[in-house]
């Protein structure tokens, strides 16, 4: 009796489990639902460099010690340099600047570079997202092997949806769409771009990615 009992009670937990996490998946956009606008989809370059943005001088010291303390976990901490040379370093972060929730006040999207040892050889690098408080800039989200993003039309709790890409071949790219909530940006959806030619078709490349949640194209 009490075997069974223990049986009946495992599949109850397994069947809560399941209808959890169906719950959950109908809670995530799906591909349908999903929209890239891929066509605004940017990567920063050295031009868009920290040192040579266009702030104050304490502007541009917060923002380099925001990216700094970024950088450290990463490193090891100092990674061998002391801390005025690793903000030295944060300075030839790519950075752009642009006001996210409507306040008036520009936020920072920074992507890391080669000299701060956080790419990878095809293009992937370091993606923060900094917050003004005060004086300081707090990050919203840190993420590693970012290739660009896109800053989306849609909004969640006042700030704009976020898209980053990640390269993972010369026709195929990992997007994860970045929501904000409680206090920071979260990944929200993670989907495959498919941007090669459907079988039997042409040779050349789609005009328009083929999306699917990740994981969804290697099912059988």
């Amino acid at each position: 009796m009490e075997t069974r009992s223990r049986r009946v009670s495992t599949w109850q937990g397994m069947m809560k489990a399941y209808f959890c996490a169906v719950m959950l998946a109908s809670l995530l956009p799906g591909a349908e639902d999903f929209q890239w606008d891929w066509r605004h989809s940017e990567a920063l370059t050295s031009k868009q460099s920290l040192r040579h943005a266009k702030v104050s001088s304490a502007e541009r010291a917060a923002i380099a010690k925001a990216i700094a303390l970024a950088l450290m976990p990463d490193m090891g901490g100092l990674g061998g340099r002391t801390e005025p040379e690793l903000e030295d370093t944060a300075l030839d972060t790519p950075v752009k600047f642009v006001d996210l929730n409507g306040d008036r006040t520009p936020e920072v999207i920074a992507q890391g570079t080669p000299e701060d040892g956080g790419c990878s050889p095809d293009g992937n690098c370091r993606f923060w997202v900094f917050q003004k408080f005060g004086a300081e800039y707090k990050p919203l989200i840190s993420l590693e092997a970012i290739q660009s993003f896109t800053i989306q039309a849609s909004r969640l709790n006042g700030f704009y949806d976020l898209v980053v890409k990640s390269h993972v071949s010369a026709a195929e790219s990992t997007l994860k769409l970045l929501q904000y909530n409680d206090g920071r940006y979260q990944e929200a959806g993670c989907y495959e771009a498919d941007w090669s030619a459907a079988e039997g078709g042409p040779s050349h490349e789609r005009k328009e990615p083929r999306l699917a949640p990740c994981g969804a194209s290697h099912q059988p």
